[in-house]
């Protein structure tokens, strides 16, 4: 059962209230979340029913209108990307990642859920002052962007550009924090 508050952000999702940031966000939980995206799905139906319903009588809609409307969950189903993909809770334990992610970092998701992430990547050559300006982005709830070194559960480095989205509730409370990481190529090495 989906609480009030994420069936709130469903309608707003499905009502286009959303601003671009708050889908980005949203659309990675869609990812993740069978359920809500169900609950989503189904809401794109009645728009999209409603929506034929106000075309006068006499004008057929094209057939293809149904379709492409409820088409553009498919868009959001599990498929390779080329980004890694985070689904944390608001105190940033991590409930999913995708195969990108998992692959990036080396450790399964098993090992990785309930936990924080950055506790088991970050290195002697993470930018601390990095951290802690996501840490201050993720309290006081707004999107960052940082490029990070993080390291392989092998010990390997890898960089990544991170982007952490919180996605609120009506309220401005963290419901889930979402990141997506692309990894960047290394430069520079320390012997």
């Amino acid at each position: 059962m989906l609480a009030e508050p994420v069936l709130d952000r469903a309608y707003h999702y499905v009502s286009g209230a959303m601003t671009a940031t708050e889908r980005e966000g949203f659309e990675v939980v869609l990812v993740y979340h069978q359920e809500l995206r169900t609950h989503v799905a189904g809401l794109q139906e009645v728009v999209t029913a409603m929506a034929m319903s106000r075309l006068p009588i006499q004008a057929e809609p094209p057939p293809s209108l149904k379709t492409r409307l409820l088409s553009s969950l498919d868009r959001l189903s599990p498929r390779p990307e080329a980004e890694a993909l985070v689904v944390a809770t608001p105190d940033g334990c991590l409930e999913w990642a995708n195969p990108v992610f998992t692959t990036l970092c080396g450790y399964t998701l098993a090992e990785l859920r309930g936990r924080k992430p950055g506790h088991l990547l970050q290195g002697p050559e993470t930018d601390q002052a990095a951290v802690q300006r996501i840490r201050e982005a993720v309290r006081e709830k707004r999107v960052c962007e940082e490029t990070l070194v993080n390291y392989h559960k092998d010990g390997s480095r890898y960089r990544v550009a991170l982007r952490i989205l919180p996605v609120l509730d009506d309220e401005g409370r963290p419901l889930w924090l979402v990141a997506k990481e692309r990894q960047l190529a290394m430069v520079g090495t320390r012997a």
